[in-house]
């Protein structure tokens, strides 16, 4: 069964204005799936198949230029030498949506394209799925009419679904790569995480950069992992590895290169006051984070033990990104924090709007543990007409009156 991403209408959009499109994305977000299912009409090559591979890398203007004018190239970091071929073809014939191309290899596409195809190509992202995508439901507008409110009172929220605790800690377990999602049994869905580390993770990077020690790597991956929803410090990663900050630096940019770690930046203005500017660290998949970090343990301990919050946040930060970044381009992302503690664990800027947002792993609101958020708005109040909480219980809640609480589904299927 073909799962409907909703960044499709998005692509054929831009393939008519684009002579060349492309979709990034990690290793099994469904990039080919996509691709394959939406563009039938396209000549499909794949240079991860040797023969396509051989035929670029001997001759790579010949080949593409005999083909016809729609093509699909996959995977196309395996083969360098055809980005500039790509600028020549374009060049010689601007036709709109000529060339549509995906990577998963992020660090190197885009110095490739800086270098070759500026202005001649429109790139986007293909994240794990949305959870709307794989309920086959359409994403939930709640935030963005949030984003747009002038006030909590021009709110209508319709609750459709309001998700429980329980079905929540079984998305954060599946986390959002396709195959891994599919997989009910959760001790299979475990053999194929560690599967993704060996195949993807440790050799394609490994080939892609320079990782002096697999086993340096791969604990550091994990040390990571337990740290996901922390702002991140180089020094403290380093000493509990044991490998220098330098190396830490690079084998970090590595993975958020290949998107699998978000650097969340900070928001900070002028205050008055010391703010936290280092960047929080997110693992873009939950079920991977869980598997690299190690821990084993059974819902009902889960569900109190620290890792549990921390994933949540990060779970609910990455389909936040996805859904707003769906329908709103201009959206930037932000954690705030400042000296004393106060934090909000996501901001969202839109224009000289802001919308922060607090995200508690709790069927039960505490007003006293809201202490950052209501910082937050009195600190920016001229930008910030309301806060939202997003959390596990079943009501939507008027805790004050710029305060709202929301289920966590609510906010994301619509």
């Amino acid at each position: 069964m073909y799962y409907k991403r909703f960044i499709a209408s998005t692509l054929k959009e831009a393939l008519e204005v684009f002579p060349v499109v492309a979709l990034l994305g990690a290793r099994q977000t469904g990039k080919t799936t996509l691709v394959k299912e939406e563009f039938k009409d396209r000549i499909y090559l794949s240079c991860d198949e040797p023969s396509v591979r051989a035929s670029l890398e001997k001759d790579a203007f010949f080949f593409l230029s005999a083909q016809a004018d729609k093509v699909i190239l996959d995977e196309i970091q395996r083969v360098p030498e055809a980005f500039v071929v790509l600028k020549h073809l374009v060049d010689a014939k601007r036709t709109p949506g000529r060339f549509l191309i995906t990577g998963s290899a992020n660090f190197l596409l885009m110095k490739r394209v800086s270098e070759t195809l500026a202005g001649r190509i429109a790139i986007f992202e293909l994240p794990g799925f949305m959870l709307a995508e794989y309920l086959h439901k359409n994403p939930s507008l709640v935030l963005i009419k949030c984003l747009k409110a002038k006030g909590i009172k021009d709110l209508n929220i319709q609750a459709k679904d309001l998700g429980s605790i329980a079905e929540f800690l079984t998305f954060i377990k599946k986390g959002s790569l396709p195959p891994a999602m599919l997989i009910e049994k959760e001790e299979m869905r475990e053999v194929w995480f560690e599967s993704y580390i060996q195949t993807y993770l440790e050799r394609d990077l490994r080939e892609l950069s320079q990782v002096a020690s697999l086993m340096d790597f791969r604990r550091l991956m994990g040390m990571a992992a337990l740290r996901t929803a922390q702002i991140l410090n180089f020094s403290d990663l380093a000493r509990d590895v044991g490998i220098s900050v330098s190396t830490v630096r690079n084998y970090l940019n590595l993975l958020g290169s290949s998107y699998h770690l978000r650097f969340l930046p900070p928001f900070y203005a002028h205050l008055g006051k010391r703010l936290t500017k280092a960047p929080k660290l997110h693992f873009r998949d939950t079920g991977l984070a869980l598997t690299l970090s190690g821990l084993s343990l059974d819902d009902r301990a889960f569900l109190s033990h620290p890792f549990f919050s921390a994933l949540a946040e990060t779970y609910l930060v990455e389909e936040i990104i996805k859904l707003v970044s769906l329908f709103e381009h201009k959206a930037r992302f932000y954690y705030f924090r400042t000296h004393g503690g106060a934090e909000v664990d996501l901001v969202i800027e839109y224009g000289q709007r802001l919308l922060p947002i607090e995200i508690k792993t709790s069927t039960q609101l505490d007003q006293r543990k809201l202490a950052g958020l209501k910082q937050f708005l009195n600190d920016f109040k001229n930008r910030v007409p309301f806060g939202v909480v997003i959390y596990m219980g079943e009501k939507i809640l008027k805790l004050s009156h710029n305060i709202i609480a929301i289920p966590w589904k609510v906010c994301l299927v619509g």
